[in-house]
């Protein structure tokens, strides 16, 4: 593209100075007239919700304010509810001390409570789901005895045949 073929805003944001080229979101958004104040900048949120103006949503926080009727109510009632006195946590009672005596529950004459037997062991579950345990020692045995057999064979059939 050339100079003379270029469109008049094409041409203008290339002459723009380098900070000033594309303009920053809500830059040219004109807050709502009624919370404008001339003292003061609009709010983030005074921008955004002139930006979404047709939303209902938006529409029917404005008109209605932000919290439901329902939360002021409650508030109300909590604010007039008197407050609970605050807990006091109990004293723990002092430990004894040796030369106190007997403890004030118990008498001298009372034995001590026998220990509690044990608890019952727990049956030994099948394990039929389990990969089957290795038997090595009965391989390895059956392995040597049928070894020593053949040889014993094969010397008895030397012999007598």
């Amino acid at each position: 593209m050339t100079a003379t073929t270029m469109t008049p805003g094409v041409r203008r944001v290339l002459d723009s100075p380098h900070g000033r080229r594309f303009g920053r979101p809500g830059e040219r958004l004109a807050a709502p007239q009624a919370t404008q104040r001339p003292d003061r900048q609009p709010s983030r949120e005074e921008l955004m919700l002139a930006q979404m103006r047709g939303n209902p949503r938006v529409e029917h926080r404005l008109r209605h304010g932000d919290l439901p009727d329902w939360m002021h109510v409650a508030q109300h009632r909590k604010a007039s509810r008197p407050e609970p006195a605050p807990v006091v946590p109990p004293v723990p009672r002092p430990r004894p001390a040796p030369d106190d005596g007997p403890a004030p529950g118990r008498s001298p004459s009372t034995p001590p409570r026998p220990s509690r037997p044990p608890l019952p062991r727990r049956p030994r579950r099948p394990a039929s789901h389990r990969k089957p345990r290795r038997r090595t020692g009965w391989i390895l045995t059956g392995y040597t005895l049928s070894a020593a057999l053949g040889a014993l064979a094969h010397n008895l059939s030397g012999l007598l045949g």
